[in-house]
């Protein structure tokens, strides 16, 4: 099953897919009208408009009186920073297959995204076919410098090489199982669950439900350091209240859990589920409501309250680390660890 995604993700996407399309495809910079995106995705305008007002706000998308919403054209021909020229990166995420992104996938993308064109580089994402090793060969003929790969399957380690084999350099991010050979910025999932579960216990909530949707090696690693927050506040470990599904759950499968978790006062969600659990808790009072893997765009969407930043940031160093090895022409690989976690309060973000 999938979670549902809400519709003003998908119109922000297809505002991606057009910055895109607008500088590799010779596609126009206007984008559809207000009244045209109502029909398309079957919403309102009021949703319509608030989609879009995100990319105005992100400097992405200029409205012109009259004549309609417009790709600002310094991000389609953005001039290169002090790279001598403009790089077009690739933006993969998992298996190569996402072919919509939700509101985990949404966020990190308008933090690459941004970073890219901070740096004077424009970003395409990629989706593969039914046959990844045809899609890296095709393109491998297109005008790519490098590529970003977001939390990549380890089934496709082969496709990464093939990528390298190309002369085409590939970061990818967070993986704690991809091997050593590969340019990885890897997240600290120990010190991710333990910075949230220490703020939640230390903001007295002892009873937290964790709601996630992580592979299980990486869910082992973070339920270790929640755990060792829990012994360091000499807090008694809720084992009932950790729930674990590496597939996507339901709007249902989360309703029913939060139903039958028992007693808790807080819940820490991966931030796919943060609008489902923000309906589920509907009239429940006093329950704090945290994910800890997204951006700001999580914050203005959903309203949590507080948010652990890596995940946005992990991305932002791939970029980083991908003009580093386009620049120095290392073939040397390149593992960082990112340590970067800390607790973004309201009204601070």
């Amino acid at each position: 099953m999938t979670v549902a995604i809400p519709s003003y993700l998908k119109i922000r996407q297809y505002v991606f897919s057009c910055i895109a399309n607008a500088k590799l495809d010779g596609g126009t910079t206007k984008i559809h009208t207000e009244e045209e995106l109502c029909e398309i995705f079957g919403v309102c305008r009021t949703t319509v408009r608030k989609a879009l007002d995100h990319f105005v706000k992100e400097g992405l998308l200029v409205r012109k009186p009259r004549l309609g919403t417009f790709i600002r054209p310094e991000i389609i021909d953005v001039l290169s920073i002090g790279l001598g020229r403009t790089f077009t990166f690739g933006l993969i995420y998992g298996d190569g297959m996402v072919t919509f992104l939700d509101e985990y996938y949404m966020s990190q993308t308008v933090e690459v995204f941004q970073s890219m064109v901070n740096a004077g580089c424009l970003c395409r994402q990629i989706y593969f076919d039914e046959n990844p090793e045809r899609s890296a060969a095709q393109l491998s003929r297109s005008k790519l410098d490098g590529i970003i790969w977001m939390s990549p399957d380890r089934s496709l380690i082969p496709i990464v090489q093939l990528f390298e084999s190309f002369n085409i350099p590939v970061v990818t991010t967070f993986p704690l199982f991809l091997s050593d050979n590969l340019n990885c910025i890897e997240l600290d999932y120990y010190k991710c669950g333990y910075t949230v579960a220490e703020y939640l216990l230390k903001h007295g909530h002892k009873k937290i439900l964790y709601i996630n949707r992580n592979p299980p090696d990486v869910n082992a690693v973070k339920k270790a350091g929640c755990m060792a927050a829990f012994a360091d506040c000499k807090v008694k470990w809720n084992e009932h209240l950790w729930n674990c599904n590496y597939n996507s759950l339901s709007e249902q499968q989360v309703h029913s859990i939060i139903e039958h978790a028992g007693d808790f006062t807080a819940v820490n969600c991966h931030a796919a589920y943060v609008g489902t659990v923000k309906n589920a808790l509907a009239g429940r009072k006093g329950i704090q409501l945290i994910n800890n893997t997204c951006s700001t765009s999580v914050a203005a969407n959903c309203g949590s309250p507080e948010i652990l930043l890596p995940t946005a940031q992990a991305g932002k160093a791939a970029v980083d680390m991908l003009l580093n090895i386009i620049n120095k022409k290392s073939t040397e690989p390149v593992h960082k660890l990112f340590l970067e976690s800390r607790i973004i309060e309201p009204g601070k973000i």
